[in-house]
């Protein structure tokens, strides 16, 4: 009996010790107050959330160069990607002159100056308002074959802006008797999102 009870006090003193020895230090700290909050993409054109024509020219004739620009500006806190979308392109006959007949139109619901007039649409990335090294081109053909949308991605990073410059050009073609008294409206919708392809 005395071996039992020898046996079962070293084992309690063993238990003692090996729990003694697993002790260890530790601390805690409480992390409250964690908050989230969305991010912005704002796209402002020229200063503004609306933008208005860029564009209104009368009397136009061949040889002429009108351009413009648009200061695209993302004023939120998230970097994104600039796109062209909802480009439509219509147009008007306006009556068929003397000129106009002779060059053989005959379409008195379709104006053609669509397909006389090139239009030059690029990025202006040294703002400058013409073409040069470094600019990224959009489109540069005739108008009527215009797509609908520009998947452009082009960054724009918060607190940032870029131009886009339009130049139309009515060089001199065989046709151009045929778009005598037309006139055409492009329209265009400018897209700020998050990620390419959007």
């Amino acid at each position: 009996m005395k071996i039992v009870k020898s046996l079962f006090l070293i084992l309690a003193m063993v238990a003692m010790v090996t729990g003694a020895t697993r002790a260890y230090f530790s601390d805690s700290v409480a992390v409250a107050g964690n908050t989230f909050a969305a991010g912005s993409l704002a796209l402002n054109v020229d200063g503004s959330h609306t933008a208005d024509a860029k564009f209104n020219v009368a009397g136009m004739k061949p040889g002429d160069q009108p351009s413009g620009s648009w200061t695209l500006a993302n004023t939120g806190n998230i970097n994104g990607y600039v796109d062209i979308e909802n480009i439509t392109v219509s147009n008007a006959e306006n009556g068929i002159n003397d000129a106009e007949a002779a060059a053989g139109d005959t379409t008195a619901s379709v104006g053609e100056l669509q397909n006389v007039v090139n239009i030059n649409l690029y990025y202006d990335v040294d703002g400058n308002g013409w073409w040069s090294t470094g600019d990224i081109s959009i489109y540069n053909g005739l108008v009527k074959d215009m797509p609908s949308h520009f998947e452009t991605n082009q960054p724009l990073n918060a607190g940032s802006n870029v131009k886009v410059q339009a130049r139309l050009d009515w060089w001199n073609t065989p046709n151009d008797n045929l778009a005598q008294t037309d006139s055409m409206t492009i329209d265009l919708t400018f897209e700020l999102a998050q990620t390419t392809g959007q």
